[in-house]
């Protein structure tokens, strides 16, 4: 069995019916903050009764009020949990029976109702039940036979790994002791009551209880005294492993160090990453300590596991848990603001939420349920690295060819929105694009197509079929080059078809597609920016500090930056523009013109294409 589906509805962020789907083994969540990773973690706290949160956890501001009404407002009337388990084999389906869908043996429901009124205790008033109906009996056993664990962020590992009453370590010594049935005494209290009997022989051990106990008769005397006697420890085993605690060495036995008892160090000397990992490893050893329990499914909660790991670390730590999860049949269910993890998964494992421009409840998108064909999930596997990967937390996508538009079009764009604002009375744009939380991602060649599977919403089924699927539900706009034959000077009074395999998706974007737009050039993206206005002076200016010959190069470059582009032809220009085309180095080139326009503030006009995609992104 696995939990594949939770609702939430009524709790912090989610006013209806919010549901997220699962998959058996690790999820990733995914998305900008205050989208609601970590109400969704809470949520299953809450219904799983996981043992740090279940119980307790709810206050008056965990009941859904919109940001709109006052906050003496009441929130809403009740917070509703439910939880679908599938796929239960035959032992599950007779173990929850009570739980079962009526209409699928398959599959089991849990809920959990609290209600918006306090008892005369201040606490609020739940009801948890199995199944849809309500009136439903209710066994604990059930819901204890699910093993949830929650590692929480910015967490404290060596707080959590100290030796005190219900540490995670004592308790992973007191579950391995409950699996072994014998009721003779423990090793470990044999040991320490002989322990305790050598010390009673020690003779300062024995001179100080005979210094309390005369204290002690001389105080009260022996009608109100009591007798003492010193120990090392209570030889209880619950008692014996409250005090045991965790150290570390830097170096694993068999790689060239032989570790010996005394070399362990206090936890306080170690880095705070390498306590996580510690911290991270008692938690996953008391999932291998229940093995053999009556144990049906175990949930591990991990929020933001990249906490003080380097990019190496959180990789392996990554492909680690999802290699557990397979193994130990362990459903993960992880949240991160991290691309280096977001990158290092499955695409099937990762769910994304979407915040809204009306702030109402966010989006949930299963990147499984984007309609990705093989091809275009083989190619994201590869291709999602750490720098495109950060499309997943981004409110909007601006989908570029190379480095050269990747460089040039962050400081283009802010050109753009000046004179958008300029244009637009009564409205005012933001700076940058950065502003708009909208990533720009270099894919290195045409391949749109793939990237935008990830947000469009539909999938291509043949030249006129189109199947509904989910999409990322943010903008995303991609910039191509037209591409016509290489000799071509367009114009735009005079255009060339393109060879771009990629401008199909031009006009099937507009029809189909709600979030998706491609826009194109004349020719490239170089030869574009050099018909504008009076750029090709500029650009001619920057490309002859780069070249370091003299010679012809030389002066038709300063010949160029002498002309007066302001009149002349659209034929001229597009002879300059393909002359310069052909004689510059795009990344150095573009890296140049980027430095350039920083520097010195200098106005460059910016061409049609570019200005519409922008503003399709951010309108």
């Amino acid at each position: 069995m696995h939990l594949k589906i939770l609702k939430i509805k009524g709790y912090k962020a989610f006013s209806g019916e919010f549901s997220v789907k699962l998959n058996n083994g690790l999820n990733i969540l995914v998305g900008e903050n205050a989208t609601g990773k970590s109400t969704i973690i809470d949520a299953l706290r809450l219904i799983l009764s996981e043992d740090e949160y279940g119980r307790g956890g709810i206050t008056e501001s965990d009941f859904h009020k919109p940001l709109h009404l006052s906050t003496k407002t009441k929130g809403a009337p009740r917070i509703s949990i439910a939880c679908e388990f599938d796929n239960l084999n035959d032992d599950e389906q007779v173990v929850y029976l009570p739980w079962l869908n009526l209409d699928d043996p398959k599959k089991a429901i849990l809920n959990l109702a609290i209600e918006n009124k306090e008892d005369n205790r201040g606490r609020f008033k739940r009801k948890i039940w199995g199944n849809e109906s309500e009136s439903g009996l209710f066994e604990w056993e059930l819901l204890n036979r699910i093993n949830c664990i929650y590692l929480p962020p910015l967490r404290d590992a060596e707080d959590k790994l100290k030796a005190y009453k219900g540490s995670r370590l004592s308790r992973l010594l007191k579950n391995l002791r409950i699996q072994d049935e014998s009721d003779e005494m423990h090793p470990l209290e044999k040991k320490f009551a002989m322990l305790n009997k050598d010390l009673l022989n020690d003779s300062s051990i024995q001179i100080a209880n005979s210094y309390i106990k005369d204290n002690i008769l001389k105080a009260v005397g022996p009608v109100f005294g009591q007798d003492a006697s010193l120990q090392f420890t209570e030889i209880n085993f619950d008692r014996i492993v409250e005090r045991i605690r965790l150290l570390f060495y830097p170096v694993i036995p068999g790689t060239g160090s032989t570790n010996s008892v005394d070399m362990f160090r206090e936890l306080s000397e170690n880095s705070l990453g390498f306590n996580n990992i510690l911290y991270l490893a008692t938690i996953l050893a008391e999932f291998d300590g229940t093995e053999t329990t009556d144990t049906f499914h175990k949930i591990l909660l991990i929020e933001e596991p990249e906490a003080h790991l380097h990019p190496q670390l959180q990789i392996r730590l990554m492909h680690y848990l999802q290699q557990r999860s397979i193994e130990n049949k362990i459903q993960i269910i992880v949240t991160t603001h991290s691309t280096t993890l977001a990158s290092s998964v499955d695409l099937n494992a990762i769910k994304v939420l979407s915040a809204t421009k009306d702030s109402s409840m966010p989006i949930f998108t299963a990147v499984e349920e984007c309609c990705l064909p093989s091809p275009t999930k083989d190619f994201l596997e590869r291709w999602l690295d750490i720098t495109k990967s950060t499309l997943l937390f981004a409110k909007g996508v601006l989908l570029v060819e190379g480095i050269a538009e990747a460089m040039l079009i962050k400081q283009l764009s802010k050109t753009v929105l000046r004179e958008l604002t300029a244009e637009t009375p009564g409205k005012h744009y933001c700076d940058s694009l950065d502003d708009y939380g909208i990533s720009i991602i270099n894919l290195n060649g045409l391949y749109f197509n793939h990237f935008m599977a990830l947000f469009k919403g539909y999938h291509r089924k043949s030249e006129d079929v189109f199947a509904g699927c989910s999409g990322i539900p943010v903008r995303c706009a991609g910039l191509t080059d037209n591409d016509p034959d290489k000799e071509g000077k367009p114009t735009p009074s005079s255009p060339l078809i393109g060879k771009n395999h990629q401008l199909y998706l031009v006009q099937e974007l507009k029809d189909n597609s709600i979030n998706c737009r491609l826009f194109t050039n004349l020719k490239t993206f170089e030869y574009d920016l050099a018909l504008e206005g009076t750029n090709l002076s500029l650009m001619c200016d920057v490309q002859l500090k780069l070249t370091e010959t003299d010679g012809p190069i030389k002066s038709q470059l300063q010949t160029y930056i002498d002309n007066d582009w302001g009149a002349a032809t659209l034929e001229e220009k597009a002879d300059a523009a393909f002359w310069l085309l052909n004689r510059i180095d795009k990344g150095v080139f573009a890296q140049a013109l980027t430095q350039y326009l920083v520097k010195s503030q200098t106005e460059f006009q910016v061409p049609l294409y570019i200005k519409q995609a922008i503003q399709w992104l951010v309108d």
